[in-house]
């Protein structure tokens, strides 16, 4: 079921870009760059990304690539660790308004300590994301995204600057 509910988000996605084409806001230029930070809602973490627009004009829209690290305590006990490059199809609805869908492949990193007790596993990693971005300044925003991400939070609130 979770999978079919973003598979509708990223279709309403869709629909928005080919509908409201010509309401939409002139997208990123070539060469933006966006850092984020995030803190996680659902586990216990953090990330921090950058996206680069390598294409400005994609599906009218915009295409990044960039990546990721995650940090997660997703119990008293256990710690993970996660580096994920990731590719994201932005679209400007406003000037001030970003909605995006990203999706990523990497790999992560699981400890578990209690007591003497003590394992350890390295995993390959993916993610998928819905999310959307608010600017309140000319380069910075109030971000959000949820979605599916091994390990680590699925609900993520933060901030992005633009440069």
């Amino acid at each position: 079921m979770k999978g079919f509910g973003k598979l509708i988000a990223i279709a309403a996605l869709a629909m928005v870009s080919y509908s409201a084409s010509a309401e939409l806001a002139p997208q990123w230029s070539k060469g933006t760059m966006v850092a984020n930070a995030n803190v996680g809602l659902s586990y216990t973490g953090a990330d921090l990304s950058v996206d680069y627009v390598l294409v400005d004009s994609w599906w009218k829209g915009h295409f990044t690539v960039g990546g990721e690290v995650d940090f997660s305590i997703p119990q008293s006990h256990e710690k993970a660790f996660g580096i994920t490059p990731r590719a994201t199809y932005g679209l400007n609805i406003t000037p001030e308004f970003e909605v995006h869908a990203t999706v990523g492949v990497g790999f992560g990193s699981w400890n578990y300590k209690n007591g003497e007790y003590k394992a350890n596993d390295t995993f390959l990693m993916y993610n998928d994301f819905v999310g959307c971005r608010y600017f309140f300044a000319d380069n910075l925003a109030a971000f959000a995204e949820v979605g599916y991400s091994y390990y680590f939070s699925g609900l993520r609130l933060g901030i992005s600057y633009k440069f």
